[in-house]
């Protein structure tokens, strides 16, 4: 659906005049469902690492602690990398996060070679120990962006046509519960069931490992075998 066909959906739903636009409108009550539709659409964003927001970046390394921005590196509206993945394709070793405690007791030895470590601090990726120009560093990161603008990913909307990466059915549910609060009725059963709705779909919408028992498998240094990888005769 785009955005006027939510809009239009919801107002006839709620007893309002369809609008035969959003973007640009100056009817006031307009103007809050949309408002209210881009609030419930990123806070939506916020309740997990949707698989349809999640992206993948590459970065060449540079010789120096400071590889840059994160917004840089992970440029489709970043909001946070994925844990454990990022991994050296180069060197073919994974690449640990560390914290800031780590960091400063890392930085007060002496530390050369793999496995490199990373960290997040003022918006930059740093790492040590110091790289080599020129490797492969990949991650996947989730993004603000849960929007499409024609193809182009964006966080709040531009155009009547943009539609939705997220559920629709969510964004609806969500939107309906906000104007019942905006307007002072009740909507404490709207928003009982949209919750459930929510943690079924972050339950579902992605693809799960089975799970070991024994714990998961290491990510340890050393030669990494993909399962099913391995030849018998």
């Amino acid at each position: 659906m785009s955005l006027l066909s939510i809009v239009a959906s919801f107002a006839g739903r709620n007893g309002i005049p369809v609008p035969s636009t959003v973007i640009g409108n100056t009817d006031t009550n307009v103007i809050q469902i949309l408002r209210l539709l881009e609030e419930e659409g990123n806070d939506l964003c916020k309740r997990g690492n949707w698989n349809v927001l999640t992206r993948e970046a590459t970065h060449t390394t540079l010789a120096a602690a400071d590889q840059g921005a994160i917004a840089s590196i992970a440029p489709i509206y970043y909001r946070n990398i994925l844990n454990d993945t990022i991994w050296d394709r180069s060197g073919k070793m994974p690449i640990y996060v560390i914290d800031d405690e780590e960091w400063q007791a890392i930085q007060a030895m002496v530390m050369t070679g793999t496995p490199y470590r990373y960290r997040l601090r003022g918006g930059r990726l740093l790492a040590t120990p110091t790289p080599t120009a020129g490797l492969t560093w990949a991650f996947e990161y989730i993004s603000a962006a849960w929007i499409l603008n024609s193809s182009t990913p964006v966080q709040y909307f531009v155009a009547d046509a943009d539609t939705m990466l997220l559920p629709e059915d969510l964004i609806l549910q969500g939107l309906r519960w906000r104007y019942m609060r905006e307007k002072g009725l009740e909507y404490a059963e709207l928003y009982a069931t949209y919750e459930k709705q929510v943690e079924y779909a972050l339950a579902t919408e992605k693809t799960h490992p089975r799970l070991n028992a024994a714990g998961s498998t290491s990510r340890a240094p050393g030669v990494f075998i993909p399962a099913m990888s391995w030849i018998t005769p």
